[in-house]
C-alpha cells in the first residue's frame, strides 16, 4: 500500500504564481493532487505531516558543486555523505563538478556516480568538467597541471572516458582550437560552458553562435566588465541565448553586482553553490588525506596563498541572499535554483512541482529554514523539533 501524506502549505511554489493555502496530498513517489486549505476535512488528521504551514518548494537542482562535508567525494563513502550534506540543505538533485586528473581518473568518476546513484539521497545527475581547455590566465585555484592546451586527441579521450555521464564542461572560447572542441562536445550531447576565460564579447557571441549555452559562475574568473570593452561578462548578459551561473553566497559578487545580474537577466541565471569539500566545516585550516589543504575563513574557502578557492555554502544560501535583496523575494530564488537550471539540461521532471509530479520537495518555515526534504517521495531530512511522519 502507498503511503499517503498531506502538506499544509502556506506558500506553494509553482511555475506560474505562487500559490497560498494549499494543501499538497502525496502519493508514494508522486503527488496526487493539489487541493485548497478548506478541503482539509476530507481527510483524517493522521495524514497530515504537520500541523505547521509550510512554505513548500521544488527541490533544488545545483549543476555546480565540486562536494562538501568534508568529505572525499573520490570515494563511494564520501561522494554519499557529501550528497546528504546537500540533501539537508534542500538540495535534490546535483551535478558534480570535477578537475581534470587525466582519462584515466575522469573514467574512475564516471563509475563511481554510476555506483552511487542507487545509493544516494539526491538525484546524482552525472558529471561537469571545469577543464582542461582553460584560460591559464583565469584559472584562479585550479592547479596548473588541471588545465591544459585544446588538442583533438584529449578531446576525444574525454569524450571516451566520459560516456554519458558527462554532461557539461567548462571551457575558454577565446583558446586556438575552440571551436573544434565546441563542435565535439555539443556533437556528443554534452553541454558547452564558458568559464576561467578571457574572451572578448566578440569571441563569446561566437561560442553562442556554434551552440554554448551555458556561462560558469559570471563574474569570477573572467575578465571584468568595462564600459567599452564588455568581455564575458557583457556578452552573457546581452545574450538571451546564454543561460548564467551565479554563486550567490554574498560574497563571490556584491549585493549590488548580484542585483544588477538579477535586474539584466534573471530568466535565464542559474543559482549554484560551487562547494568545495570544505563547505559545512568551522573556520580553520582543513585538510583533504592525499589532496590539498584549504583555509575557511569569514565565509569563504581560500589557498594557502590567498586565492578563492569556491564556496562553502549549499545551494540553500543563494536562495535565502536573493530573498534578502531589496526588490526580489524567495520566490525569485527558488526560480533560480530549480526552473532555470532544469531548462539548460532539457529535464522537464526537474525543479517542478505539479500534480502527477515526482515528490522531491523542501519544506521551509517562514523564517526560510528547510524543515522538511523529500527526495522520491521519501523523507530524506527531518530538522529538529518537527514530528516524524504519520505511520
Amino acid at each position: 500500500m502507498m503511503k499517503r501524506w498531506i502538506i499544509r502549505a502556506r506558500g506553494l511554489a509553482t511555475e506560474g504564481q505562487p500559490l497560498e493555502d494549499k494543501l499538497v496530498v502525496i502519493s508514494g513517489k508522486r503527488i496526487e493532487s493539489i487541493l485548497p486549505s478548506t478541503a482539509a476535512s476530507r481527510f483524517s488528521g493522521e495524514t497530515f505531516i504537520s500541523a505547521q504551514r509550510y512554505l513548500v518548494f521544488p527541490g533544488l537542482v545545483d549543476l555546480h558543486c565540486h562536494g562538501g562535508g568534508g568529505a572525499d567525494v573520490r570515494t563511494l563513502g564520501g561522494l554519499l555523505a557529501a550528497s546528504y550534506f546537500h540533501a539537508s540543505h534542500g538540495t535534490t538533485a546535483m551535478m558534480l563538478s570535477i578537475l581534470y586528473e587525466g582519462a584515466t581518473a575522469l573514467a574512475r568518476m564516471v563509475e563511481l556516480v554510476k555506483e552511487a546513484r542507487s545509493q544516494a539521497p539526491l538525484r546524482l545527475l552525472g558529471l561537469h568538467l571545469e577543464g582542461p581547455f582553460l584560460n591559464p590566465e583565469m584559472r584562479g585555484a585550479i592547479p596548473e597541471e588541471a588545465v591544459r592546451p585544446i588538442r583533438r586527441a584529449e578531446i576525444e579521450k574525454i569524450l571516451k572516458a566520459g560516456q554519458d555521464e558527462l554532461k557539461v564542461i567548462t571551457l575558454a572560447p577565446e583558446l586556438p582550437g575552440a571551436k573544434t572542441a565546441i563542435q565535439s562536445f555539443r556533437q556528443a550531447g554534452v553541454v558547452v560552458a564558458m568559464g576561467h576565460s578571457a574572451a572578448s564579447a566578440e569571441q563569446a557571441q561566437a561560442a553562442a553562435d556554434e551552440d554554448v549555452t551555458l556561462v560558469t559562475h559570471l563574474g569570477n574568473a573572467m575578465s571584468p566588465w568595462h564600459q567599452r570593452q564588455p568581455g564575458l561578462v557583457g556578452a552573457a548578459l546581452h545574450d538571451p541565448r546564454l543561460y548564467a551561473e551565479i554563486i550567490a553566497d554574498g560574497l563571490h559578487l556584491a549585493p549590488e553586482t548580484l542585483s544588477m545580474f538579477m535586474r539584466g537577466k534573471m530568466g535565464e541565471l542559474i543559482l549554484v553553490s560551487d562547494c568545495r569539500w570544505v563547505a559545512g566545516l568551522p573556520d580553520g585550516e582543513h585538510h583533504q588525506p592525499e589532496g590539498e589543504t584549504l583555509w575557511v575563513k569569514n565565509g569563504l574557502a581560500r589557498k594557502s596563498d590567498g586565492t578563492l578557492a569556491g564556496g562553502i555554502y549549499p545551494l540553500w544560501k543563494g536562495v535565502t541572499t536573493i530573498a534578502g535583496l531589496p526588490g526580489f523575494n524567495v520566490y525569485d530564488g527558488i526560480r533560480l535554483a530549480t526552473r532555470n537550471p532544469a531548462r539548460v539540461l532539457g529535464k522537464k521532471s526537474l525543479g517542478r512541482i505539479s500534480v502527477g509530479g515526482r515528490v522531491d520537495l523542501v519544506l521551509a518555515g517562514p523564517d526560510l529554514t528547510v524543515r522538511r526534504v523529500f527526495v522520491g517521495g521519501e523523507e530524506i531530512f527531518r530538522a529538529e523539533h518537527e514530528p516524524p511522519l504519520p505511520k
